[in-house]
């Protein structure tokens, strides 16, 4: 069996050195460091100690043919070990890190010279003159050890021979040899993914966007760090306008660049519904530049591979970035990253949160769809928004992307876009998923969940929103209203009403037990029997059939106590799945 990996030892300072040199790739200062400084301090104090720190990763991914048929020297990516070597060169080099606030920060390492132990720099450290405020000035290229030990002996408590043997020691921590497991360029994408996976002892898993986002920091001759800046920037500013200042401040010559003009907008806008974290953005700008769904096939393309000739070269690398830059100023374009919003908006939904949808394949997908058929098809603004709209609806209540998610995208793309007539191509899934018994069967049953984080109960929430349903039993206030204000579900048949009956837990939280009410209206129905609170002239004075079909209640929940309970979830389950698919026509 030949062995596709090589294990050698190397000095911490060779390793430092590759990483100066471009020799490996370890994605630059500006990308959060999440270590603490005790991690750091205890790192540094292993090595001190001859402790092994564990082994680095690394994988020198498939060399591209360069136009005169020689190799390119493609650099080695780290698979495991980021961490610790943005450690070794923030302690040791004295580099400043970025922290998950963009923040710049130095993290100092002191040490106490005459108990020869290490901690994180700290008010106590700085006033105590026996400790060295910053082992990195050790390291520094005009250290002269002979001077410092002269200067500094009678102020740490130490006979100068003595000092001078520990700083020597300390000195030494460059030395220090560190494993390197180097995985053949010969191994898969999906095969390095599953090496770091199985050795990894941490619980941390790395995952086909790690990796893609690690081959993209690697590359500066095609500008893919600044396309993974870009991807990084776009996801943390969606979630945190406030970070701009920040990343100004750590990324000044970034910000000048045309990559951040095409994301800068998100931080002036506050809609928050489609929330993408940087995996999801992978594949969006994946399925919609190259038409396919995995991700280990666009580490593939940005490495060089060509697909059709089933080699690695320098055209193709070239090509692929072109496309893959291309493919993303879609993605970040401001129009259409709103209008898409306004889609979702206009659908029902109001969030990222429980007023949208849980999981974010359904609206990955419809990304990709409305930049297809808007920047490709050029289809009418009302075509794309039905289109789009009707799948957001099937692909969640289908779960067409829970689970092998990226299988199902590239199946689905490459159906539309390989297809002679997309939006025929598109009208028959739509049709051949949504069957009569879909409506009448599938969905009902459905429905018989627990969970308000169910893909039926979201969407029958979004049809509510979407008609501008009031509130059950309110007069004028809209279920949206109660939804995004009090935010509270109530029972229709009271829970503490159903468990004084000896209904199970999982009987009394069925979904299509659940309604929107105001909080006052709650109180007025208490823990009383639908027949008893619906008889009450206060509680049920808007009690109407208008009412009851905005929240799909049955028409004589008037009559209903605990016997009838069964009946009533079987009843409202269809009205409810009546009422979705009445809200998917009208789309």
């Amino acid at each position: 069996m030949v062995r596709k990996y090589s294990v050698d030892n190397v000095k911490v300072e060779d390793l430092l050195a590759w990483i100066n040199q471009g020799r490996v790739g370890l994605p630059e200062m500006q990308r959060p460091f999440v270590w603490s400084s005790a991690k750091v301090r205890d790192l540094i104090d292993s090595l001190y100690n001859g402790y092994p720190i564990g082994y680095i990763v690394t994988w020198l991914n498939p060399a591209a043919k360069l136009k005169n048929d020689s190799d390119s020297n493609n650099k080695e990516i780290i698979i495991d070990g980021q961490q610790r070597l943005t450690a070794l060169k923030a302690a040791l080099n004295g580099d400043e890190v970025i922290d998950k606030h963009y923040n710049r920060e130095h993290i100092a390492i002191s040490f106490k010279p005459s108990e020869e132990i290490f901690a994180t720099k700290n008010v106590a450290t700085e006033k105590d003159p026996r400790w060295i405020d910053d082992i990195s000035i050790i390291f520094k290229p005009d250290y002269n050890s002979w001077k410092f030990v002269d200067e500094s002996a009678d102020r740490l408590g130490m006979e100068k021979p003595d000092l001078g043997n520990v700083l020597q020691k300390v000195k030494d921590i460059s030395q220090c040899e560190i494993g390197n497991i180097s995985l053949s360029d010969e191994l898969s994408i999906d095969a390095v993914t599953n090496i770091f996976n199985r050795i990894n002892s941490k619980g941390v898993t790395l995952s086909s966007a790690d990796l893609a986002m690690s081959r993209l920091s690697a590359d500066h001759s095609h500008n893919g760090n600044n396309i993974r800046k870009q991807i990084d920037y776009f996801v943390q500013l969606l979630n945190d306008p406030t970070l701009l200042t920040n990343i100004e401040a750590v990324d000044p010559e970034f910000v000048k660049s045309k990559y951040f003009d095409q994301i800068k907008w998100i931080t002036d806008d506050k809609t928050r519904i489609y929330v993408p974290n940087y995996s999801d953005i992978l594949h969006v700008i994946l399925a919609f530049a190259y038409k396919r769904g995995k991700l280990t096939d666009l580490v593939s393309l940005i490495s060089g591979r060509d697909f059709q000739m089933r080699n690695f070269s320098e055209q193709a690398m070239d090509e692929n970035y072109q496309k893959l830059a291309q493919g993303a100023s879609q993605v970040f374009n401001k129009l259409n990253f709103q209008r898409f919003t306004m889609i979702l908006r206009d659908l029902g939904m109001r969030n990222s949160g429980k007023l949208g949808l849980f999981g974010h394949g359904a609206l990955n997908f419809a990304y990709i769809l409305y930049l297809y058929l808007q920047c490709e098809l050029h289809l009418a603004k009302d075509q794309t928004d039905s289109l789009v709209k009707r799948w957001i609806v099937m692909s969640t209540l289908t779960g067409r992307y829970s689970g092998s998610s990226e299988s199902a995208f590239e199946r689905d793309i490459k159906a539309i876009t390989q297809s002679s007539d997309p939006v025929a191509t598109m009208n028959t899934i739509l049709n051949r998923e949504l069957t009569d018994n879909f409506w009448s069967i599938t969905l009902p049953e459905a429905l018989q969940r627990q969970t308000t984080q169910t893909s039926s109960w979201r969407i029958f929430q979004m049809a509510q929103v979407y008609a501008g349903d009031r509130a059950w039993l309110a007069k004028d206030t809209r279920a949206e209203t109660v939804m995004e204000e009090e935010g509270n579900i109530h029972h229709i048949f009271p829970r503490a009403y159903l468990r004084a009956n000896h209904f199970s837990k999982a009987e009394i939280n069925q979904i299509a037990n659940y309604v929107w009410l105001t909080r006052p209206r709650n109180m007025d129905v208490g823990d009383q029997a639908p027949k008893d609170y619906l008889h009450d002239e206060l509680t049920s004075q808007f009690f109407n059939k208008q009412n009851n079909a905005e929240n799909a209640i049955p028409a004589d929940l008037q009559d209903y106590d605990f016997h009838d309970y069964y009946h009533f979830l079987k009843q409202r389950r269809q009205l409810m799945a009546d009422k979705i698919h009445h809200y998917y026509d009208q789309l």
